[in-house]
């Protein structure tokens, strides 16, 4: 391949990964091509894309976003594949998606390789844990439960003497009409 050639796909990589904070590497060697297509319409129904990489080009735009290099190799040999999306959250929505697709087909075949997330290298152990991570939107929600509950329960101290005086007025109130 010529270098001209080689510095247009790297390119084009590189564009493509512009904006992208995180995703999946996975391996589909052995699947047949009605599970690779049934698997592409699965991601790109959620808005995930899966690019097969070739791995020297692959590495060179990872280094341009500061990937550090010696991970990247680790995880990227033989036929590897990438799953992501410019949403946020990208690691964890493909790390979803993949799950729940090998549970439905019972596929044994796609193989996790590894994540890659806000400019760090996960190998496969902990790319797996990345279905059971909540999502940034997911985790922006529990933390916001956890700041406002002292506040809710603040509230409710500074109310409670007020309520319990109307709760009595209103039983001398009731009382009082009623004899």
């Amino acid at each position: 391949m010529s270098r001209a050639l080689k510095s247009l796909m790297h390119g084009a990589i590189v564009d493509r990964l512009n904006g992208v904070d995180g995703g999946l590497f996975i391996t589909t060697a052995g699947l047949n091509s009605e599970l690779t297509f049934d698997l592409r319409r699965s991601l790109n129904s959620r808005n995930l894309r899966y690019m097969v990489l070739r791995n020297s080009l692959a590495r060179m735009a990872f280094e341009h976003y500061g990937y550090p290099r010696e991970e990247i190799e680790k995880i990227l040999n033989g036929p590897v594949g990438m799953v992501y999306t410019t949403d946020e959250g990208s690691a964890t929505t493909a790390a979803k998606a993949i799950d729940e697709w090998k549970t439905e087909k019972k596929d044994k075949i796609v193989q996790l390789k590894g994540a890659f997330l806000d400019g760090e290298v996960l190998n496969a152990n902990d790319a797996k844990t990345l279905k059971d991570a909540p999502t940034k939107e997911q985790a922006r929600a529990m933390l916001l439960g956890v700041i406002q509950a002292p506040a809710t329960q603040l509230l409710g101290t500074i109310r409670e003497p007020f309520a319990r005086i109307v709760y009595v007025l209103n039983n001398y109130h009731d009382k009082r009409n009623e004899g």
